[in-house]
């Protein structure tokens, strides 16, 4: 993750159901020396108008019902600009740079935890990280002494893609049953035609 996405993800505050909308509108210091720069709230938001003290809630001319300017584009900033910019035609990007709750659960399991996602909820629920490998096999029901091979995006996108184990388990097990039934039903010539219709014949 860059400077600018860790520091982000420090400032999502701690509390279940937390996303970007919760980042406070800061500078704030990077480790590599650059400082982040506050979000500037430019034009009226004709959809939802004035915040509750009267700010104006627009990062472009868009949220007046004109054409984009690109020179309403904002770099470097903790709340990312392109989130406000476009969040009203995205249900406001609900979920992105969200945390997990212990006592939720995921949405999905994706092929790469990234904050800025489809399924952004990819937060720990206590740490400033996204989740980890283990985690996510947790979350398909992997036992922990499964192994993964590669690199850790590697890793991901085997933990995403899978069928969860406890499902496979599941759906073979309603397969056998029904196979079994089959068999109850007409225990020869289950599986030939052939044999099946000599039996016929002979009969």
């Amino acid at each position: 993750m860059s400077a600018l996405v860790a520091a982000r993800m420090r400032h999502v505050p701690l509390a279940p159901g937390s996303d970007w909308r919760d980042l406070p509108n800061i500078e704030v210091r990077l480790p590599d020396g650059t400082t982040t720069k506050k979000l500037r709230y430019t034009h009226l938001d004709k959809k939802n108008g004035r915040s509750s003290t009267g700010s104006l809630r627009g990062v472009c001319t868009c949220a007046e019902g004109k054409p984009c300017d690109p020179a309403d584009r904002q770099f470097n900033t903790l709340i990312p600009w392109c989130l406000p910019h476009t969040g009203n035609r995205h249900n406001h990007w609900a979920g992105l740079y969200g945390r997990l709750e212990w006592d939720g659960f995921f949405s999905t399991t994706v092929t790469n935890p990234e904050p800025m996602g489809k399924q952004g909820r990819v937060l720990h629920p206590e740490q400033h990280r996204v989740v980890s490998v283990r985690e996510c096999s947790r979350s398909q029901g992997f036992p922990d002494t499964y192994r993964f091979f590669g690199n850790v995006l590697d890793k991901h996108r085997q933990v995403g893609n899978a069928v969860p184990p406890p499902l496979s388990k599941a759906i073979g097990l309603e397969l056998k049953k029904c196979v079994l039934e089959k068999m109850k039903e007409n225990p020869v010539g289950l599986t030939d035609p052939v044999k099946q219709e000599k039996l016929e014949l002979s009969d």
